[in-house]
């Protein structure tokens, strides 16, 4: 696959760099085993907070197939330190004083620079699918943090990458994980013989809302800090006030911008048993949850604690509640448990647990495996291989929509009080009991604020 020839132009420009150096160190040139400037895939990263610089930067950094040349963000403060962070790496790896990195305080400018390929989307949730959407229309592959806001925004997101057919990656790196794998590998290769039951395990969450009798300090409205545009941060969210506890990290534990820990991590677990089932073009039919919500609801308001029961059309059920996180998958001939987070697993015959799958389907990727402890970054490692083959990725638009529907209709059966809901999941719509009210609720669709819509997002690109 040939990248961009603009990018090609600018990585291979004295701009690059504040001073070009007379004699370029081996690792610019793309020696010494590194990737070649030509084949780098450049990337933008929007969202320079504590997923975006402390984890999304490091990954990028780790992989030679990425370089880093632009970064956004609606906070001063984050866009200046990712700012001396990229600067800082590249001035040690190519062995000069590096200036490369682009700075933006709108995602506009960043998305439309012409000698980027990709952009790694790490904002709160309710950026993911507008800036998806407009990346895919402006020409950019995507890598974006999980998950929809809403079931209907999900589903305009696959749409539009199959539409477009750029690369796009829901940025879960479980798919990479070792333990998970073998799970997967496991049931679907049949050692667990017919699979009936799966459960799946998530933290509490909404930790810091537990006593509601603190209503002080940063918990209450403040005026918004000089360095933060809050109205570009709230973009098509409802305008609430300044509270700073519900934003930086806490957001998601408020339903104007997130769905709370069904959504957080069953992202990440959930999306292991959808793929133990085949499912990634599907979902439930039958969902009933119960949870607990904080009395602290103007600042968090998502469930706390919760219990919610699924079943499919084939018969297999699961329980998602909070304890630890974890998954166990039950089948006629045994099951399987990894309880914590990417923990060994444990089995009802230890002779599971010695399988090699040889002859077998692996349905993980080799070259994105890592291990579960210690071993991070198979999801920026699948997408720029992705993104030079122009394949699918291991955890597509498609996948990552049906994912985080079954945490959505976990979130609406819980508000409508525990009610019992069917779900057709080729038609994803609700019918039966409470159809009507469930299909019209805010988690499946919802009002965006002007002028952050969805219609105005063609206006954006830049084609000059």
């Amino acid at each position: 696959m040939s990248l961009s020839i603009h990018r090609r132009d600018f990585l291979k420009a004295s701009a690059l760099f504040a001073a070009a150096p007379l004699v370029l160190q081996g690792s610019a040139l793309g020696l010494d085993g590194t990737v070649a400037p030509s084949e780098r895939v450049t990337m933008g990263l929007i969202g320079c907070g504590s997923h975006g610089s402390s984890w999304n930067l490091d990954l990028m950094f780790a992989n030679p197939m990425q370089q880093v040349i632009a970064i956004c963000d609606i906070d001063k403060n984050y866009v200046n330190a990712g700012q001396k962070r990229v600067n800082d790496f590249y001035t040690k790896k190519f062995g000069q004083d590096y200036k490369g990195c682009g700075t933006y305080a709108d995602f506009r400018d960043l998305v439309n620079r012409k000698d980027i390929d990709a952009v790694c989307i790490a904002t709160p949730d309710h950026w993911h699918v507008m800036m998806s959407v407009f990346a895919m229309k402006a020409g950019k592959d995507v890598i974006c943090e999980k998950p929809t806001l809403t079931i209907r925004e999900g589903r305009l997101l696959s749409d539009v990458q199959k539409k477009t057919q750029r690369v796009y990656q829901t940025a879960s790196e479980n798919r990479s994980i070792d333990v998970y794998q073998q799970i997967v590998n496991l049931a679907r290769n049949g050692h667990l013989g017919e699979v009936k039951h799966i459960k799946v395990l998530l933290p509490p969450g909404n930790t810091m809302a537990r006593d509601p009798n603190k209503r002080e300090g940063d918990a209450v409205v403040q005026e918004i800090p000089a360095h933060i545009d809050y109205e570009k941060w709230t973009g098509p969210a409802a305008l609430l006030p300044y509270i700073p506890k519900r934003h930086h990290y806490n957001w998601r534990w408020n339903f104007a911008y997130s769905g709370g820990v069904i959504t957080d991590w069953g992202s990440h677990l959930v999306n292991i048993a959808q793929w133990v089932l085949d499912a990634d073009d599907t979902g439930p039919v039958e969902v009933e949850g119960t949870g607990e919500f904080p009395d602290f609801d103007d600042v968090w308001n998502t469930a706390e604690k919760f219990k919610i029961s699924y079943r499919y059309k084939n018969g297999v059920t699961m329980d998602v509640w909070t304890e630890v996180p974890g998954i166990k998958v039950e089948g006629t001939k045994g099951w399987v448990l990894s309880r914590g987070w990417r923990s060994a697993l444990t089995a009802s015959d230890e002779e599971l647990l010695k399988i090699t799958f040889e002859g077998e389907k692996n349905f993980g990727r080799p070259e994105s495996t890592v291990k579960a402890q210690g071993g991070t970054g198979g999801e920026h490692i699948d997408f720029a291989n992705c993104v030079k083959s122009r394949k699918l990725c291991y955890y597509t638009a498609e996948g990552g929509h049906r994912n985080h529907t079954v945490a959505h209709i976990g979130n609406i059966s819980m508000l409508l009080g525990g009610a019992k809901l069917r779900w057709n999941p080729d038609k994803e719509i609700f019918e039966g009991d409470r159809a009507d009210e469930a299909n019209k609720h805010f988690i499946s669709v919802r009002e965006q604020r002007a002028p952050w819509t969805f219609d105005v997002v063609d206006s954006w690109i830049n084609v000059g």
